[in-house]
């Protein structure tokens, strides 16, 4: 855990301050941003806005893939004056009381599992599931997974340990969500 990056998190958090997370190396000018929703020595969670500063949910991250943070700029106050200028709001806080040592992943999960919202579980950096939570435990947890028109597919167990990004509520998992809906209608 890099100390300097939690305390900066820290801070962008009591400050309701947005941020930006740079967690590809590979392409080093491509950055997620938004404001802290939670953060602990191994994660962070951020309530994320996308390019055109619009709500897109929440992303976990390993605080180890962070090799840069913005806290300042004219691209994150664009995007903050985008979200604030159309009046769009984060729902309610999806991850409660929690601390230096806290498991930020079981903490997302749960939020995702209570509030009935999809979530994209990357597994191990390489392969994608998204669906609805259906039980966090101790080592695992259970994934409804939905195909790309939103039907239930199958059921997935997944070890916590493999798991290297959560994303919940995003733009393209709201559509995924209400595609499910439209399935479940009579005749499809």
């Amino acid at each position: 855990m890099s100390d300097s990056f939690y305390n900066l998190l820290s801070r962008a958090r009591e400050n309701g301050s947005p941020v930006a997370l740079y967690c590809n190396i590979d392409s080093p000018r491509a950055f997620l941003a938004g404001w802290v929703e939670a953060v602990s020595g191994e994660h962070v969670v951020l309530r994320h806005l996308s390019p055109e500063g619009r709500y897109d949910g929440f992303v976990l991250k390993y605080m180890e893939s962070i090799f840069r943070v913005d806290t300042e700029g004219r691209y994150i106050e664009r995007l903050s004056y985008l979200f604030n200028a159309r009046g769009q709001q984060f729902p309610n806080r999806l991850i409660g009381e929690h601390d230096e040592n806290s498991n930020l992943i079981v903490e997302i999960l749960h939020g995702a599992a209570r509030e009935e919202l999809m979530a994209t579980i990357e597994i191990a950096a390489d392969d994608v599931e998204n669906g609805l939570v259906k039980e966090v435990g101790f080592e695992t947890m259970t994934l409804e997974v939905y195909d790309h028109y939103g039907a239930i597919d199958r059921e997935a167990t997944i070890h916590l340990e493999s798991i290297s990004e959560v994303r919940v509520d995003s733009e393209r998992l709201q559509s995924l969500k209400l595609l499910s809906s439209w399935t479940q209608l009579p005749g499809l």
